[in-house]
């Protein structure tokens, strides 16, 4: 017997059961960061301030050269076209000059007038403040007489008519000739010793030769047969070089160095904007 066939259901209220689904939130990619950016921008600064430092360096370099320079043939009476060599140093120019001063400072001049002879001189100065009213730490001048220079001043060596002058072994040898009775010459050889006495340079008699016999000082003005040549050979005067430089600057030594005389000059603690810095000095008699 076949089973009863049963009616679907009609009402519109009835449906059919469905299945749920959870849709996940959309998420945008992250995006990578770029961290390499900010790194060349600091590379970039970074090269353009030591270039910008370089150029100022270099800059204030050239400018406080050229100021030494102009003061330095001014308070020398160089003539301005003169080639002065003006060295401030290693170190940073500008981190020198915020601490307001410049640890060294060295100028060379070819050629500097001392009256009748000329010298090539060193000028070294430490500690200058860039405030010219303050002192300097030192101020050292080392001025170099060449031999052919200082035959100019004979006449300051001896009132004797020299024939040779020479410069060696830490004193000048010069050499005259001393007629006996008009029949025949005598050959003198005396070796000056150099120094600085008020301002001055003073040539001291240290030996005498005379015809091969050696005499000092006192033996020749003694002597009966020599005591003539005295007064002639040992006479000589100080040649003054204090007039010829900035009153600041003391004359402290007087050496022969090889071939050349080698002149000290000091002016420590002097401020530059001093005026014994504008103005000569003066020799003091003895």
């Amino acid at each position: 017997m076949a089973e009863p066939i049963v009616p679907l259901p009609t009402s519109t209220s009835e449906s059919v059961p469905t299945v749920a689904t959870e849709v996940a939130p959309y998420v945008p990619p992250r995006k990578r960061r770029r961290w390499w950016i900010p790194v060349i921008v600091l590379l970039i600064v970074g090269i353009l301030l030591v270039i910008a430092y370089i150029v100022t360096e270099r800059f204030a370099r050239d400018y406080a050269q050229q100021l030494v320079r102009d003061q330095v043939v001014q308070v020398l009476n160089l003539p301005k076209d003169s080639e002065v060599g003006v060295d401030l140093g290693r170190g940073s120019l500008i981190v020198q000059a915020i601490r307001g001063s410049i640890d060294t400072v060295t100028v060379e001049v070819p050629e500097l007038r001392l009256g009748d002879i000329s010298a090539s001189a060193v000028l070294l100065a430490t500690g200058v403040p860039l405030d010219s009213a303050k002192p300097v730490e030192t101020f050292r001048v080392v001025a170099t007489v060449s031999q052919e220079s200082l035959a100019k001043i004979a006449g300051y060596l001896s009132a004797s008519d020299l024939t040779q002058i020479t410069l060696g072994n830490g004193v000048i040898t010069v050499k005259t000739q001393f007629s006996i009775l008009n029949l025949f010459e005598l050959p003198v050889t005396v070796d000056l010793e150099p120094s600085a006495v008020n301002g001055a340079i003073s040539f001291a008699p240290k030996t005498i030769t005379v015809a091969d016999a050696e005499l000092s000082v006192e033996e020749l003005r003694n002597s009966p047969e020599f005591s003539a040549l005295a007064g002639d050979l040992l006479a000589s005067r100080d040649f003054c070089v204090a007039d010829q430089l900035p009153d600041a600057l003391v004359i402290t030594d007087v050496n022969v160095v090889g071939s050349a005389m080698v002149i000290g000059l000091n002016g420590d603690g002097t401020a530059l904007g001093d005026p014994a810095f504008s103005q000569l000095g003066t020799c003091k008699q003895k």
